[in-house]
């Protein structure tokens, strides 16, 4: 998270209360305090309104859309820390609208999470798929799923295509069910 906690906004003034879920610390918030330009044809049109949580900028343009969108997904306890570094990337990616990068970064992470649960490092993807699958760390109806990931990680990144926000989302759904399921949610290991 951004620190804005020692910003002292000056020359802001009391909106209309807007609801909405900040960018910065995920929090679902409400505030009257904001910037605003002035277009006299449209009177105010684009806002800056501040998070009474964080005290972060939150930005909408003159269509009333926000420029940076909060971040998706939730935070997944019990990560080991080359994974929730992918995983944080792959968040903000989806963030920015950078869906392409995101999953390219998304089958990255299912090779991480391969080698974390000790399958050799240097594999092909599908034998990382074949491996979480084979021990348990893919259910056993999201193999199709986990495969598709593959195939739009190789498409994007060896072929002259976009990807796009749904197909992005449906990755991160799997992604994050997997880190959910085999870190979070794990039994805790018995010495």
């Amino acid at each position: 998270m951004n620190k804005f906690s020692k910003a002292h906004w000056e020359s802001i003034s009391n909106r209309v209360s807007k609801s909405f879920i900040c960018w910065n610390c995920n929090k679902q918030v409400a505030s009257e305090k904001a910037y605003a330009t002035y277009d006299p044809s449209i009177r105010y049109s684009s806002f800056i309104y501040i998070c009474p949580h964080c005290n972060a900028p939150n930005i909408y343009d003159d269509e009333k859309r926000e420029v940076l969108l909060p971040l998706p997904g939730k935070e997944i306890n019990k990560l080991p820390e080359n994974i929730l570094v992918v995983y944080s990337e792959i968040r903000k990616c989806m963030q920015s609208g950078c869906f392409n990068g995101a999953i390219m970064l998304m089958r990255k992470l299912i090779m991480h999470i391969a080698v974390e649960e000790r399958a050799e490092e240097g594999k092909n993807f599908i034998e990382y798929i074949d491996y979480l699958y084979n021990n348990g760390n893919i259910p056993k109806k999201s193999k199709n799923k986990s495969d598709s990931v593959r195939t739009l990680g190789n498409n994007t990144n060896h072929k002259i295509e976009n990807r796009t926000s749904e197909e992005a989302q449906n990755c991160f759904e799997l992604v994050e069910l997997l880190l959910k399921v085999n870190y979070e949610f794990a039994d805790e290991e018995k010495n």
